[in-house]
């Protein structure tokens, strides 16, 4: 038996902002491969990179759990602060 999938438009929509992001990376990556980035800019990476992975977390964490609740920490972090 075939499983049903949920196909509402919030699904679509994770899915979807999960594939732009792989896409988008695989595309950029390579073009900074010989480039030397400054300090600043790696921090502003390693900040950004920090937000994509708690955001991972998050979206694995309401896939197992069905929760959604993020504590404070991780709004701040999501918001960039």
């Amino acid at each position: 038996m075939v499983r049903a999938i949920d196909r509402t438009l919030e699904f679509l929509d994770l899915v979807g902002a999960c594939h732009k992001f792989v896409a988008s990376t695989s595309r950029l990556v390579p073009l900074v491969r010989d480039r030397e980035l400054s300090e600043d800019a790696r921090e502003v990476i390693g900040h950004n990179l920090s937000r994509v992975r708690a955001a991972c977390d998050w979206v694995e964490h309401e896939v197992s759990t069905g929760e959604t609740d993020m504590d404070e920490e991780l709004a701040r972090l999501l918001r960039g602060e």
